[in-house]
């Protein structure tokens, strides 16, 4: 019998007025994809410090005014882990974001969103993000 796995993560959505702050993923799981920042929360670590450390790692700002605005929830038919991910918005409140080796951040209009470059679900549950 084989023991399921859930995996715990975060993705952070960081808004500038009508600008969205997305990442192209370079490695690892995404790679390829556009997508918010976010990744898995460390033992010992709350939900919202690893939203702020991910943040930090993958384009190197600081972010405050975290603001939870869902939970996701993926489940694998196969032999993969499921996952649980927080969703956030934030704001930057230090720092220009950067490209690390694992992301390179660019900013998109909010009502421009590169869906053929994202995931399939992203068509369907970001836009409800964006309204709130």
């Amino acid at each position: 019998m084989a023991i399921s796995m859930t995996i715990t993560a975060t993705l952070c959505f960081i808004i500038e007025e009508d600008n969205i702050l997305l990442i192209y993923k370079k490695k690892g799981f995404e790679a390829g994809k556009y997508n918010g920042i976010g990744g898995r929360v460390e033992r010992g670590e709350s939900i919202e410090e690893a939203a702020k450390r991910e943040v930090k790692e993958e384009v190197g700002v600081d972010i405050d005014n975290l603001e939870y605005t869902g939970l996701l929830e993926f489940y694998s038919i196969e032999s993969e882990p499921d996952w649980r991910v927080y969703v956030f918005k934030a704001k930057i409140v230090n720092g220009t974001p950067i490209e690390t080796d694992e992301a390179k951040p660019l900013w998109f209009k909010v009502n421009e969103l590169p869906y053929e470059s994202m995931w399939g679900d992203d068509r369907v549950w970001p836009p409800l993000l964006l309204k709130g």
